[in-house]
């Protein structure tokens, strides 16, 4: 075996490789049917090839690097949170290829990651390819996040007395600032420790309110208590079909929560898409915000799985 840079002429073997896992996937999980999509942004200088009698049998390549990974808006962590993500489509090995073959190439794109200053290095995989978690989990990574995903069928939930359901007006983000701002301190404690600066916070809840979403409340007394946040595409290729919409913000108030309320707006939201006649639904969340983990993966089927670790630099 003999690991090369990735360049333009391993592309269409990469293609080959990268649908044959997104085939793999879906014996698993229902997705989108769209394909595998352009890859020759691949050839960045960024990655490697692993070449068996002049065959790609192997592939992994990275984006990056990026200042303030994982959402670290604030200047205390620009330099400090620095990496490089691979997503789904940059990677992939063929099925007979040896099991040392995820080793060595990730030793060698390693190595380029560090070189370009990238202190964490996430990569995206399938939830069911075992055999790629397996090797990394070896070489020192640990899931942080997952993409998932369900058909658009109405729950059934049960009702909560005194709380309405509704879609907001288009630029209500303002509305719904105080619950983005619970959900950002809650995320920057225990389990999870994700590090926010108050002037990252102040930056970030800025800039969300403006994105282009459609925003879904639970009211209890003219107050909004839990919203959820939808938009046409997400963290991978395949959110962007045009079949699919996707969750990118939800969060309960406290004061509120056992009672059935998030079940009740995320009805709502699948009863609303499935007038509009959108086939899935997806949400991408963090494996390590336990009380977000259960809920999601009690609706929805997980089909991504990122890992990330860290270099000591």
């Amino acid at each position: 075996m003999n690991i090369v840079d990735f360049q333009l002429c391993h592309v269409a073997e990469a293609v080959c490789i990268a649908q044959k896992q997104l085939d793999r996937e879906r014996e698993a999980v229902e997705l989108p049917s769209v394909g595998v999509p352009e890859l020759s942004s691949l050839a960045n200088g960024m990655g490697v090839a692993a070449m068996e009698n002049g065959r790609v049998i192997g592939y992994l390549v990275a984006y990056g690097p990026f200042h303030g990974m994982f959402g670290t808006w604030g200047t205390k962590y620009q330099e400090q949170f620095v990496g490089v993500f691979s997503p789904v489509q940059a990677h992939g090995v063929a099925e007979d290829a040896p099991a040392r073959t995820w080793q060595r190439m990730y030793q060698a794109a390693a190595d380029k990651w560090a070189k370009a200053g990238a202190v964490y290095h996430s990569i995206a995989l399938y939830e069911h390819d075992d055999a790629a978690k397996h090797e990394l989990f070896r070489y020192s990574f640990g899931q942080r996040c997952a993409d998932a995903i369900r058909r658009v069928e109405p729950l059934h939930a049960s009702q909560v007395a005194g709380v309405t359901c509704c879609e907001l007006p288009a630029g209500s983000g303002e509305l719904v600032r105080s619950l983005r701002e619970a959900l950002d301190k809650h995320l920057c404690q225990s389990p999870c420790f994700m590090a926010r600066t108050e002037e990252g916070r102040r930056a970030w809840l800025d800039t969300v309110k403006h994105r282009d979403s459609r925003l879904f409340a639970a009211m209890a007394d003219g107050e909004i208590i839990a919203f959820m946040e939808v938009c046409a595409d997400g963290e991978n290729f395949l959110t962007e079909s045009p079949d699919m919409m996707n969750i990118c913000g939800a969060y309960c108030s406290e004061a509120w929560r056992d009672r059935g309320i998030s079940q009740m707006l995320l009805d709502h939201v699948l009863c609303t898409l499935k007038s509009e006649k959108v086939a899935f639904l997806g949400v991408d969340y963090e494996t390590m915000n336990p009380t977000a983990a259960g809920f999601w993966e009690k609706y929805f089927r997980p089909y991504t799985a990122s890992l990330v670790r860290r270099i000591d630099r």
